[in-house]
């Protein structure tokens, strides 16, 4: 009885171990079916963004290339909650009204958004493309950035404007009024390169990268948070504009002055490319309705450069700043724990 007894427990582990095998073998089965089904997903949820040029016919240059979300690391999942609950925590506190995050990793292409399709007032973000069309010009005419143009001062002067240094009347070269544009902001200096520049000019910087132009009008021009980043992405990767160019442009980025928003939220030592907007709607100048405050750039991270996009709507300026600052410091400490295993 023993014998049998102990035979039929040696067929049981047998039993036991085969099915485990089967068991083994199918979870790597229907996890190889849903790696494959996720990879074939993101295959054809991914695209090329290319420019067109009829000059050239034969080519079609890559300006950049789209890919789905990354969902699936814990890592990114992790990021994205945090943020979310510091975004909801601010609106309920009635801070701000809206808020759109996009954060994108420079070296793999991973990226994250919350409401990153929504769109604003990019207000002075839009100086951006001005300085890219100059630049491009420059490619082929170099002598463009030495032309003189009498600068045009704009703006009441009250708080809403940027301070400037430059003098109405008064003649600068075109590399100087951009470096006025990019680094102080200076409002006069846009409108004074805008008035120079062929319009078609500008507008085929937006349609080479695939996005809607403004126009003849800006003041009612919107763009998407996830869409204007891609004058950043362009700019990093040297997709557009020559290498040189790209760099004189990042250049400018990382000189400006203002350190409120993403700067604030980020170690001092670590290198950032970035512009800021600003639109406020107001009665007669004086009686702020609201505000919209955004400030977008790439954080050159040692390990782990990162593009973080944040734009937001509300009531004041000082609450909008603080939740850029807030998420800038979230995404900087997330990035850079993981980078040292903390």
């Amino acid at each position: 009885m023993f014998g049998y007894t102990k035979l039929m427990q040696q067929r049981m582990f047998v039993f036991l171990g085969i099915a485990l095998l089967i068991g083994i073998g199918v979870g790597y089965g229907v996890a190889d079916v849903r790696a494959q089904s996720q990879q074939a997903s993101i295959i054809t949820a991914s695209y090329p963004l290319r420019m067109s040029d009829k000059a050239f016919p034969l080519v079609n240059p890559l300006i950049a290339y789209e890919t789905p979300e990354t969902n699936a690391l814990l890592e990114y999942r992790s990021l994205k909650t945090r943020i979310l609950n510091i975004i909801e925590a601010a609106k309920d506190a009635s801070k701000v009204a809206n808020v759109s995050f996009y954060y994108r990793d420079l070296n793999t292409g991973d990226w994250i958004g919350i409401n990153q399709n929504a769109s604003f007032y990019p207000a002075s973000l839009l100086k951006v493309p001005v300085m890219i069309a100059y630049f491009k010009e420059a490619e082929s005419k170099s002598s463009i950035l030495k032309e003189r143009i009498t600068y045009k001062l704009i703006g009441s002067g009250d708080a809403f404007d940027s301070p400037s240094d430059l003098k109405a009347g008064i003649s600068y070269t075109v590399n100087e009024l951009i470096e006025k544009m990019i680094v102080d902001s200076d409002n006069g200096a846009t409108y004074t390169l805008i008035e120079h520049i062929d319009p078609k000019v500008l507008n085929e910087v937006y349609t080479d990268i695939g996005i809607d132009h403004p126009g003849d009008d800006s003041s009612t021009y919107q763009i998407p948070t996830r869409i204007y980043a891609l004058f950043f992405r362009v700019l990093y990767n040297a997709t557009y504009l020559t290498t040189e160019y790209s760099q004189k442009a990042l250049d400018l980025l990382v000189q400006t002055t203002y350190h409120e928003g993403l700067v604030a939220g980020i170690s001092s030592k670590i290198t950032v490319a970035h512009k800021f907007g600003e639109h406020v709607t107001s009665i007669d100048r004086k009686i702020i309705q609201g505000v919209e405050l955004h400030d977008c750039g790439i954080v050159y991270h040692p390990e782990r450069p990162y593009l973080l996009c944040v734009m937001t709507s509300g009531k004041t300026l000082s609450e909008a700043t603080n939740i850029i600052k807030t998420i800038s410091r979230e995404v900087f400490d997330s990035v850079d724990g993981d980078t040292h295993g903390n």
